[in-house]
């Protein structure tokens, strides 16, 4: 990679902007733990919705009975931290809800999570998570896809990454991909790193999109999907590439999500 691109990659923020790009994680209990995972997680984003950007919420659940944890993580900036810990005491839904920071680096509910993280499972029929969709955003858009795309994967490694074109070059947002909850929460903590004179920031964790599969192992399932898709961004990336030989004007714009 030459100069120019590393220069492309290099943080241009303050390091008060820096801090600002910083994700903070905050601990919540009690909610309603006999709801669904589905609805405990609707209910949080719209209850801390005022607090500004909601980037991810995590509702941990047994993986046999699929009971709720009795906590649950919220992702903010760091800058709205504030706002969502005077959250702290206000009632969602008839239960009066705990608040408090947790820092990456803190792990003293690592015991309590560990029988409820969600593992490989069992039975005919399985639901299984496809690979967790980033949103971020802090590269310059005139560099090449493929040097992008390289840093981005290296940044969040192990990781697949895709930018997209629009008429000007880049879009300003690419997608990361990484595989379980672990992965994502590594790549939060991350965000708003200088990284090998980067500061790559995770915008959004996307939802999930689950697939049904039968009796086939849910990581070969995963494997096949992932193949898949890389096979529909090389067909796409080929035909944007003709085109351009061909001396077409317009310029393809990547929608795949």
């Amino acid at each position: 990679m030459d100069k120019s691109t590393i220069k492309g990659l290099e943080s241009k923020g303050s390091d008060a902007e820096i801090r600002e790009s910083r994700i903070s994680r905050i601990v919540v209990e009690g909610y309603d733990t006999s709801l669904t995972r589905e609805d405990v997680e609707k209910a949080l984003r719209n209850h801390f919705a005022s607090c500004g950007n909601i980037i991810h919420v995590y509702v941990p659940i047994n993986d046999e009975s699929d009971i709720p944890n009795r906590f649950s993580f919220i992702y903010v900036n760091g800058e709205d931290e504030e706002k969502a810990l005077r959250l702290n005491g206000s009632d969602m839904g008839g239960g009066i809800l705990q608040i408090y920071a947790y820092s990456f680096h803190e792990n003293y509910l690592d015991d309590v999570l560990a029988t409820m993280k969600e593992g490989p499972g069992h039975g005919r029929q399985r639901t299984i998570s496809c690979n967790t969709r980033l949103e971020v955003t802090g590269y310059d858009p005139s560099l090449s896809m493929d040097d992008v795309e390289s840093e981005m994967c290296k940044h969040f490694s192990p990781a697949s990454a895709f930018a997209y074109r629009t008429c000007g070059g880049l879009k300003s947002t690419a997608l990361v991909y990484v595989i379980g909850e672990d992965a994502v929460q590594m790549a939060l903590e991350l965000s708003g790193r200088s990284v090998d004179g980067m500061n790559i920031v995770v915008t959004q964790v996307l939802p999930r999109k689950p697939i049904k599969c039968g009796y086939t192992n849910p990581r070969t399932k995963l494997i096949q999907t992932y193949i898949s898709f890389m096979r529909k961004i090389r067909r796409i990336r080929l035909r944007s590439n003709k085109l351009s030989l061909l001396g077409e004007e317009k310029t393809c714009s990547f929608v795949l999500y």
